[in-house]
């Protein structure tokens, strides 16, 4: 966690304290406290309910910064990074809710299960390997340019549109996905805490629109290799895309953005 989420935590004490001083000095009156005192003080505090309002205010800012400093570990992940590039343009100007990262991730995931560990391994060790050669000349652009970066791309998609053999089936339940807002925030691989949601919060917007906007992004570079990308691609699957994942991209095609 960042400075973000201490601060905030500091921030929360400090009111606990002002509000312990202000009862001492509401109940002295200007007289030395003694320990007994101090100690009633601090068990009426702990068991007042005028602080329930500043507890759950203070509950939902720190699930703020948790959730944001969770988006933001993924998104500066190299290998989150290489997903989200073809979508920044549509984050950028507001086309897709940034909301969606997490369910985004949950979806790699889902798809690539044990897999994705090695990916954002090789992804960590291609950003290694190019800052050491860059060093500051090193942009995240070099980093997509990357063969071995663009392979691992291609890689996903093609597992993502195998996935898609039922497509209209799967394609509901994608929506349906992309629009589920997360209980729980992941503060490591194994640490989750629970996340409040206001019965009056809008929904992520994500439908029909939404989802070809998306996989048009995803895949339409896809369709437009140059020559030297055709021939690596073909090197790595032994087809092009278009016989490879010809099924995904015709319904693909369909959809209008």
């Amino acid at each position: 966690m960042t400075g973000r989420g201490p601060e905030h935590l500091r921030k929360t004490t400090n009111g606990v304290l002002d509000a312990l001083v202000r009862a001492a000095e509401q109940a002295l009156h200007g007289h030395a406290i003694d320990m007994r005192t101090l100690e009633s003080l601090v068990a009426e505090l702990k068991d007042s309910t005028a602080f329930d309002d500043f507890y759950r205010r203070s509950y939902r800012e720190l699930m703020e910064v948790v959730e944001g400093e969770s988006i933001e570990q993924r998104r500066t992940n190299a290998f989150g990074r290489l997903m989200l590039h073809p979508l920044s343009g549509l984050f950028s100007e507001d086309r897709l809710d940034r909301g969606l990262v997490p369910n985004i991730f949950s979806f790699l995931h889902m798809v690539l299960g044990d897999d994705e560990d090695e990916y954002a391994e090789r992804c960590g060790a291609i950003v290694k390997t190019l800052k050491d050669d860059l060093g500051d000349h090193f942009t995240w652009d070099a980093f997509y340019g990357d063969p071995e970066a663009k392979l691992i791309l291609w890689r996903v998609l093609v597992r993502i549109a195998a996935s898609f053999k039922r497509y209209d089936l799967r394609k509901d339940w994608f929506i349906k996905l992309m629009q589920y807002r997360p209980t729980t925030v992941s503060l490591a691989s194994n640490a989750f805490v629970t996340k409040e949601h206001s019965p009056y919060e809008d929904p992520i917007q994500f439908g029909e629109r939404e989802f070809c906007m998306f996989f048009h992004a995803m895949f339409d570079p896809l369709q437009d290799l140059d020559r030297k990308d055709e021939v690596a691609f073909q090197k790595e699957f032994g087809s092009d895309p278009h016989h490879l994942i010809g099924g995904f991209l015709v319904n693909l095609a369909t959809c209008a953005v």
